[in-house]
């Protein structure tokens, strides 16, 4: 049993469909890369498999791979997928389900035979890979350190320290400050005690800031005033900087764009138990389906989901070539 699961595994990787004779179809189905917003995982491109059980016609794809994977003649193959049969029937009797191991579930719901995925990504082109959460990237913030400042234990010692530290610069600057601003210790040097504040200065020194004029000998500037303007479509802010001669304007926009989320709709019904059927005959075609949450008194059924609205137009012309059905696009 084992062996079967393997093959069917593998044929669903090159083939969209393949078909246990006189049991069902495996359907494999393109679905799109998918973003969750509330639980932020990032799920890639799939293949998801659907069970129709209508398909029971033999088309040899199934019996051939189990005739070459054994190396025995297709009658035999024939045989012993009947042997299988037998056994999945028997399980679905007493168990109500029969596994597929690496593919999916088969069970018995209500006297309905139901189909449950169950295995890795079987897409060729994202082969292997898995869903990605997103929160699992983000920097943890650092915490930083609270220091309780009125905790008196804590700033007797941080004050006998800053006394020491300070009484330690301040030995070591007037050392450096006296031999070098003074004339102490100089011969017939001149010396007064307001020369030990190091914050006097010599009359010498002054500058006559009155008598210093400030001009620019060819242009005259004027204040730089700023200009606020708002639109609908942007929130602008305009610097404007008048020189003789000379105009500058600079302008800083700020554009605030929008997620939207385009579902591709097959229909609308304003009755729960209809929209249901909808989605039956949808999943027996092969085609995925879901019920959207109810708005306007409208159950709504969409067949796939997209960030991008080319994408679901896209799905859109392949749904109305292969099956003839026509849908809209809901934008969200």
């Amino acid at each position: 049993m084992l062996e079967i699961n393997q093959i069917i595994k593998e044929l669903l990787q090159l083939h969209d469909c393949v078909i246990f004779p006189n049991l069902g179809g495996f359907v494999a189905q393109y679905s799109p890369a998918n973003f969750d917003e509330k639980k932020s995982v990032l799920s890639p491109p799939y293949k998801q498999i659907l069970f129709n059980k209508n398909l029971v016609n033999n088309d040899g794809l199934l019996v051939n791979a189990f005739a070459q994977k054994n190396n025995i003649s297709y009658e035999k193959a024939l045989e012993g997928l009947r042997d299988l049969l037998l056994e999945i029937n028997k399980n679905l009797k007493t168990e109500n389900q029969h596994e597929f191991k690496g593919i999916g579930i088969l069970y018995n719901s209500e006297g309905v035979l139901n189909f449950k995925q169950k295995s890795n990504n079987l897409l060729s082109s994202s082969y292997g890979l898995m869903d990605l959460n997103v929160d699992e990237f983000k920097m943890s913030s650092k915490s930083e350190k609270v220091i309780d400042l009125n905790s008196s234990k804590l700033l007797k010692p941080q004050i006998k320290n800053w006394a020491i530290a300070a009484s330690v610069i301040l030995v070591v600057f007037y050392s450096a400050w006296i031999p070098i601003q003074t004339q102490l210790l100089k011969e017939g040097g001149e010396f007064n005690y307001s020369d030990l504040n190091p914050f006097t200065f010599k009359k010498a020194n002054l500058v006559a800031i009155d008598e210093v004029k400030l001009h620019h000998p060819k242009k005259e500037i004027k204040a730089i005033q700023p200009i606020e303007k708002t639109s609908e479509k942007s929130n602008s802010i305009i610097l404007k900087s008048e020189l003789k001669n000379n105009f500058k304007t600079v302008v800083v926009i700020n554009n605030q764009s929008e997620n939207k989320t385009f579902e591709v709709v097959i229909g609308s019904f304003t009755k729960e138990l209809n929209a249901k059927n909808m989605i039956d005959k949808l999943q027996n075609k092969g085609i995925s389906a879901r019920k959207l949450k109810k708005e306007n008194k409208l159950f709504r059924i969409s067949v796939g989901k997209f960030l991008n609205k080319n994408n679901a137009k896209k799905l859109q012309k392949s749904i109305l070539k292969r099956h003839k059905i026509s849908s809209w696009i809901l934008t969200k």
